[in-house]
């Protein structure tokens, strides 16, 4: 195993458990005041802020796991002597 590869797969496994545990903490912080407004108000709910925090955070998770599989894909292919 290189050097390249246990590197990228130590700092993606890192990221990963970071961005989880700060996301999962984030989403039950949104959750809870959620369930909190709507007992003052019933046409409350899931704030609009919230709403765009947890669809960037889900979508920047997507991104990063894109970008990883990407890199770990095209750096096995050029391995291979593939172009595609």
């Amino acid at each position: 195993m290189t050097e390249g590869k246990t590197t990228a797969g130590t700092v993606a496994i890192v990221l990963a458990i970071g961005i989880s545990v700060a996301l999962n903490i984030v989403t039950v912080a949104i959750l809870w005041a959620a369930y909190h407004r709507l007992g003052v108000d019933p046409d409350s709910g899931l704030s609009e802020n919230g709403t765009q925090l947890l669809t960037g955070a889900f979508g920047g998770i997507i991104g990063v796991l894109g970008s990883y599989i990407g890199y770990m894909t095209g750096n096995k292919n050029s391995k291979n002597g593939s172009t595609q």
